[in-house]
């Protein structure tokens, strides 16, 4: 009499080659809710039973099937993290990996079922000795994304990260230079010899540095969207001169290592260096620029027979810009200039300092910087005391007719 196979043992068969096959249904996915079946093949019977074995073991150990113990926050995240890189662009993932890199050498052998509120709190005052408020709360939104969807899918009743107030983080205050600084800037640059470190002629790349600062200043363009910019985004609308951006320039890592996307569009150029698109639908735009300036990027252009689809800004040795080799030069001119030695993105603040002072309107302003907010360019935006005194002048009317003669005695 044949004996029956136990319901949920699972069936084992082989096939006409030979080869054996082990199946078993294993319930259905806690956040699908799909049935799940695994399948793993042998050339034995056994073979193929030790194989499905061990990928009920893996399944276990990242949290995919539940067992007899709880996955370590670890072992979770790196599933977690496996998933996640298909969805961003590789430097979101590579932030978002280092940020719980450190938080799973304080915490990550925990089970996640034993994971408390006082464990998220020590993991923070750990990390918060060696890290800015900033950097620490994104720590703990990184842990918070991870924890939220294993709470989803059933593997702990309620993510601990909600019972822990997160990190406090004051807003500092981006120093950016005063209206008239930025024209002795760019002047400064186009003046000074750099050092010959390359083929290229040391006037030439004193009057690119100029020019590719004061394009930060007149557009507002992020560093990469400026390395990016090709003579095909230079276009007219309606009679006006603009720069339509299409483009940035990222370091995704070597072609052989970085691992893209497949809805990612990107073009490997040098290095680690990558030609990608903008950084998000609205960085996509259209930004007027003056005559002035649109005349001295087409004769950079003319004069070097520059192509429509090759670099306007490349280095000595004809290679994409990077961001360190434009601060030595920024900081240079802004020493030989004797300013106020502010971060080279401090000029996309002052774009929308200067924009808002004038009175353009807030949709405006949103889409010239390329934001998806207001809430984000209001971040940008540095209220000048000229500016506010000019405001309240014209809102405050007069309230005493009576002149008084004072002197203000610098103390």
């Amino acid at each position: 009499m044949a004996r029956r196979r136990t319901y949920g043992s699972g069936s084992i068969f082989r096939d006409a080659k030979g080869v054996w096959h082990f199946r078993k249904d294993i319930g259905r996915d806690p956040a699908t809710g799909r049935r799940r079946t695994i399948e793993t093949k042998g050339r034995t019977r056994a073979d193929a039973r030790v194989r499905f074995n061990a990928r009920i073991a893996e399944l276990e150990r990242t949290g995919l099937l539940p067992g007899g113990k709880s996955p370590e926050l670890a072992d979770y995240t790196e599933r977690w993290l496996a998933d996640y890189r298909t969805r961003v662009k590789p430097t979101t993932y590579r932030t978002r990996e280092g940020r719980l890199k450190a938080c799973n050498e304080v915490i990550g052998h925990i089970r996640l079922k034993d994971l408390t509120p006082e464990h998220i709190r020590r993991c923070m005052r750990v990390l918060g000795e060696r890290l800015a408020p900033s950097t620490l709360k994104d720590h703990y939104v990184s842990l918070k994304m991870v924890l939220d969807q294993a709470e989803l899918e059933g593997l702990i009743p309620v993510d601990p990260c909600r019972r822990v107030k997160p990190p406090r983080v004051e807003t500092g205050n981006v120093d950016i230079l005063g209206e008239e600084q930025p024209r002795i800037l760019v002047e400064t640059a186009r003046s000074m010899t750099p050092v010959r470190r390359g083929p290229a002629d040391p006037h030439d790349m004193a009057c690119m540095w100029a020019l590719l600062f004061e394009l930060a200043f007149s557009s507002g363009m992020r560093a990469g969207e400026r390395y990016a910019l090709m003579p095909f985004e230079l276009e007219q609308r309606d009679g006006v001169p603009g720069i339509h951006v299409t483009q940035q320039i990222q370091q995704y890592g070597l072609p052989g290592e970085a691992v893209i996307p497949k809805w990612l569009h990107a073009e490997h150029l040098y290095g680690i260096l990558w030609l990608t698109t903008p950084k998000t639908e609205a960085a996509d735009r259209f930004i007027p620029i003056s005559p002035d300036l649109w005349a001295r990027l087409h004769e950079r252009i003319s004069r070097l027979g520059i192509g429509p689809h090759d670099l306007i800004f490349t280095n000595n040795l004809g290679k994409p810009i990077r961001e360190s080799t434009e601060r030595y030069h920024w900081n240079q001119a802004l020493k030989a200039a004797g300013l106020p030695q502010v971060r080279i993105h401090s000029a996309r603040h002052w774009t929308a300092t200067m924009a808002a002072q004038s009175g353009m309107p807030d949709d405006a302003r949103t889409s010239i910087m390329g934001h998806t907010s207001i809430t984000t360019t209001a971040r940008y935006t540095h209220w000048q005391p000229k500016a506010l005194a000019a405001m309240m002048a014209n809102a405050i009317p007069a309230l005493d007719d009576e002149t008084v003669e004072a002197e203000i005695v610098d103390e």
